[in-house]
């Protein structure tokens, strides 16, 4: 049975756009957002405890909707009451998607809305059975359209390449200026360059390196990574053609940069040579990202070290371009040791048993939401001020954008904080093991990780103090102190 409408039900209005605008914005959410809202304000129908927004395609198989997943997560275990939606294709594109919110709508007792439908799940007796076949029909449709919009696609995108149209993006091609009508010999010479270093039989990691050094970048103002110069060299614009389908069509108008022959025999040396992986074994490591640097409390990344081993690393990256460098310890290690010092905690299940009780539903959550409501309600107060009715005075746009800017950071903090309440659930499983090293070495990294990230509050690695610098071992030992962890209180 769906909960009552009234001033406690608490919605959870999802939004979603396919794609962001050319120049990386949008502002459909927030309208869908706003118009949800004010709806259920003016009708009583509740409080809004929590937005959930992707920019990610509904339709595409595999698509990563993280938001979309909270939802129904948050859903499953009583945080909000019901979600609340623009216009269904929001929310589903897909029969399959659709079955799935309905069966976790009837496991939880919670409502769907669809504003521009007129949708309400909790509707009784024939009413609700008329809904649901409605529904049913509206996800088909989506469905449909987004097959169809894909044809269309495909269609358009084989009838420009057999008349030889540039297929323009947000960024000219490196070498060819912005209409792909001229070269741009600097870049040319380094196409060329790369082609020629290649066919002698040097490494493109090898170039990407070089051209690093020399302070060459990419048109966006990044170093060269080995992908994105294989990339370039592979392209069939190089020549002044189109690969499209299998097929390869003549452009009308672009300047080759490579002759055909020096190009095919470039994309076969690509093609033929297998690119070694430094990084190791592919997957994310135990503790990437979440162990820190005890010199400069970098997050340490995966790498390997001039012996094969798998290691942590501090290094400079452009989200850490202030790290050290200092620290480099044998990853199997530090897994080891942080692995038994989460066993030996989960052992003692009054440690679980207390974090659970932090993150239970009760005071703290319905604070979290509290406030919630009160950000969203200004945010709804804000879109009024910006298009007042007649007579009075229109809030000045600087200062709309600066409240909105506090207000949206302010709700990223929380969401945080709610996502940690979220994955707490996560605890209530460990209290059914009895933990052991074995035990422990079973799980999924990505459950290992979730449930170190709920544990402990901080792990780091301090640096060696004798022996090779960065290599993290004492001869053959390891000294397991350079590890130290403080688990959650």
């Amino acid at each position: 049975m769906s909960a009552e409408l009234g001033p406690d039900f608490r919605w959870g209005i999802v939004t979603r756009r396919s794609m962001l605008n050319s120049d990386g914005t949008e502002g459909s959410t927030r309208r869908q957002e706003q118009a949800v809202h004010a709806h259920l304000k003016a009708n009583d129908m509740g409080r809004v405890v929590a937005v959930y927004s992707d920019i990610a395609s509904a339709y595409k198989e595999g698509a990563k909707r993280p938001d979309f997943e909270n939802a129904l997560l948050d859903l499953r275990a009583g945080r909000i009451d019901g979600i609340a939606v623009w216009k269904i294709d929001r929310l589903v594109r897909r029969t399959n998607q659709y079955r799935r919110v309905l069966d976790i709508l009837e496991e939880s007792g919670g409502r769907l809305f669809s504003l521009v439908e007129g949708i309400d799940t909790a509707a009784e007796g024939a009413s609700r059975a008329i809904t649901n076949i409605v529904l049913s029909i509206l996800v088909s449709l989506a469905e449909m359209e987004s097959e169809n919009t894909s044809d269309r696609v495909l269609l358009m995108q084989q009838e420009r390449a057999r008349m030889g149209l540039v297929q323009r993006s947000s960024c000219r091609p490196f070498g060819h200026t912005d209409d792909w009508s001229e070269v741009v010999l600097e870049e040319a010479a380094l196409i060329r360059e790369a082609a020629e270093r290649v066919l002698k039989g040097e490494g493109i990691r090898t170039i990407a390196r070089d051209w690093d050094r020399r302070g060459i970048k990419t048109l966006k103002g990044n170093p060269w990574h080995h992908a994105t110069i294989r990339g370039v060299l592979a392209s069939a614009r190089l020549v002044g053609k189109r690969e499209y389908g299998g097929a390869v069509f003549d452009y009308g108008d672009v300047p080759p940069i490579l002759d055909e022959d020096t190009w095919a025999r470039v994309r076969d040396v690509l093609e033929n040579r297998v690119a070694p992986n430094p990084a190791g074994p592919k997957g994310q490591r135990l503790l990437t990202g979440i162990v820190l640097c005890g010199r400069c409390d970098a997050p340490l990344v995966g790498n390997v070290n001039k012996y094969g081993k798998q290691t942590y690393q501090c290094r400079k990256r452009g989200s850490q371009p202030n790290a050290c460098g200092g620290v480099q310890v044998l990853a199997e290690r530090v897994d080891e040791r942080v692995g038994q010092e989460v066993v030996g905690w989960l052992s003692d299940r009054r440690n679980v048993t207390s974090l659970m009780r932090q993150h239970a539903k009760g005071a703290e959550l319905e604070a979290l939401h509290a406030r919630q409501q009160e950000l969203n309600e200004s945010l709804l107060v804000l879109a009024q001020a910006l298009n007042p009715p007649a007579g009075k005075p229109r809030m000045h746009i600087d200062v709309y954008w600066a409240e909105v800017d506090r207000i949206e950071a302010e709700r990223e903090q929380l969401s945080r904080r709610l996502a940690v309440t979220r994955e707490a659930a996560l605890l209530a499983e460990t209290l059914s093991e009895e933990w052991a090293p074995e035990t422990w070495a079973s799980k999924p990294v990505e459950w290992k990780r979730a449930i170190i990230s709920l544990v402990t509050e901080r792990i780091e690695v301090s640096p060696e103090l004798r022996g090779p610098v960065g290599s993290g071992v004492f001869g053959n030992r390891f000294d397991p102190e350079r590890v130290k962890i403080k688990f959650a209180a």
